[in-house]
């Protein structure tokens, strides 16, 4: 829903929301045609704006969206949103669509892309502890909306109501077309053992999250042993705790994994490795880097 005195940017304009028109021939909101970056908000700002827009910008080339241009004129447009609707912490959504086209399936490269950025205040905090239940719907590493942030999310959308029979959960965890495990439903996933903490590969059908880019950097630094691979999801049992990243909730333990019939594993919200890892990463983040 479109909030009252909502101010938005809309290829290279800033404007009032109430007054933005969208063909209806969009292909973004006929076919799902574009991509978008989800970025945190803070002190008026898009945090980790330069690796959220060069992965909008890798995506944009591979799928034959062409150049995005400078970035400059998207980071300022964040901030003047958020200036202007009054946001110090929140977030950030970038659209990218293809644009406007004839019906059907094929497109050229005279389409005009369009880009709309809306800035949003902070969601109320969820003291809800996350509970993952194994979905049905499987991730393809040949799907192009596994590597890429497409607008046609149904997947993700519908991986938390296609759950395996038996689990229950408030998040959905999702695994690759070979059985191996693949991510989150809104984020990717990590595991922890001793000073060991374990990721899916890229190969797993994983969006390459820019949080997750942060992780496997600053856990290093902290001497802590990465190893990114492809798991069964029976290695989830044999962990001491389990977390999720992304560019909102940052680091999020995860307090339950329910694989069905009767399958349940239960991690503590504290565990010391996970604990370091969220005071360093808020510690950048204070220092802005």
């Amino acid at each position: 829903m479109t909030k009252v005195n909502e101010m938005v940017w809309l290829n290279g304009q800033i404007c009032a929301a109430t007054d933005v028109i969208w063909s209806l021939d969009d292909r973004g909101l006929s076919l799902g045609d574009g991509l978008f970056e989800t970025l945190q908000i803070r002190n008026g700002a898009a945090r980790l704006f330069a690796s959220h827009w060069q992965r909008l910008q890798a995506s944009a080339y591979a799928l034959g969206f062409g150049e995005l241009g400078a970035s400059e004129p998207a980071s300022n447009a964040i901030a003047q949103c958020a200036k202007l609707c009054g946001i110090t912490h929140g977030s950030a959504r970038i659209l990218l669509s293809r644009g406007a086209g004839p019906r059907g399936l094929g497109f050229n490269a005279e389409m005009q892309t369009q880009m709309l950025i809306r800035v949003f205040a902070p969601s109320p905090p969820s003291n809800q502890p996350l509970r993952l239940a194994l979905s049905t719907v499987r991730r393809h590493l040949s799907n192009p909306s596994c590597q890429h942030k497409t607008i046609s999310h149904i997947d993700m959308l519908l991986s938390r109501q296609m759950q395996h029979e038996g689990a229950t959960g408030n998040e959905s965890l999702l695994l690759d077309t070979r059985g191996k495990v693949s991510s989150a439903g809104c984020g990717n996933l990590f595991w922890i053992k001793g000073r060991n903490i374990y990721t899916p590969s890229l190969g797993c059908a994983i969006l390459p999250g820019t949080t997750r880019a942060r992780v496997l950097e600053f856990a290093s630094e902290l001497g802590f042993f990465i190893y990114e691979g492809a798991y069964w999801p029976a290695v989830l049992a044999t962990s001491e705790a389990v977390f999720i990243s992304n560019a909102i909730l940052g680091l999020r333990a995860i307090h339950v994994v329910d694989l069905g019939g009767g399958n349940v594993s239960t991690y503590p919200q504290n565990h010391p490795v996970l604990l370091r890892l969220q005071q360093f990463e808020q510690a950048m983040d204070s220092a802005n880097l």
